[in-house]
């Protein structure tokens, strides 16, 4: 069986990468607050820890259980990362591939594409183009990790170094409206 691999964004930082009884073991024991993000190699998004419980095996009673409180669901709308559509242009002044932004926030980016030729740590430079934001640009970036498994979603997750704050604020921006506008279809779905 494959492991699955488990990032958690909690008080502002991106941790990881977890096996899934890892993640299990943290929040069994409380080091991951129940206001916590996970992201599962594969997935666009990040989700709200109480949308990974069934998939990590959390039953009922560890996982609280009842209905989610108000709390947890307007959380969701501080959603760490918005889903873009755009071209993103990575390189490192040698060697570079085009792929596609599949999810982003003020901290990083991951980008579709099946060209692995980056390694994990490296120093790359991006430049983005998406109707999200009022124009292009570009930034430096740090590689995470690389998923290349072609049953989920394949390509590179980056981490910004040192992002312009103009540039953060339209990001965070983007994430707010979008995220704001998930919230306003649920309550509508109610």
């Amino acid at each position: 069986m494959n492991e699955q691999i488990w990032y958690v964004y909690q008080g502002g930082q991106q941790l990881g990468p977890f096996t899934s009884p890892q993640v299990k073991q943290m929040y069994a024991s409380k080091m991951i607050p129940q206001d916590a993000y996970l992201f599962k190699v594969g997935w666009k998004d990040w989700r709200p820890i109480e949308e990974t419980f069934e998939e990590l095996g959390i039953a009922g009673a560890e996982a609280g259980g009842g209905e989610p409180s108000i709390r947890v669901m307007d959380r969701r709308a501080v959603a760490p990362r918005a889903t873009i559509a755009g071209r993103v242009i990575v390189h490192n002044n040698g060697q570079l591939v085009i792929g596609s932004g599949v999810n982003i926030s003020a901290t990083g980016i991951f980008v579709e594409t099946a060209d692995q030729i980056f390694t994990v740590g490296e120093r790359l430079k991006v430049s983005v183009r998406a109707e999200a934001f009022s124009g292009p640009f570009n930034a430096v970036v740090q590689v995470v990790r690389y998923s290349a498994d072609p049953k989920q979603a394949v390509g590179y997750g980056l981490r910004f170094d040192g992002l312009d704050d103009k540039i953060a604020s339209e990001i965070q921006t983007a994430v707010d409206r979008q995220n704001n506008a998930r919230s306003g279809v649920q309550k509508l779905a109610r």
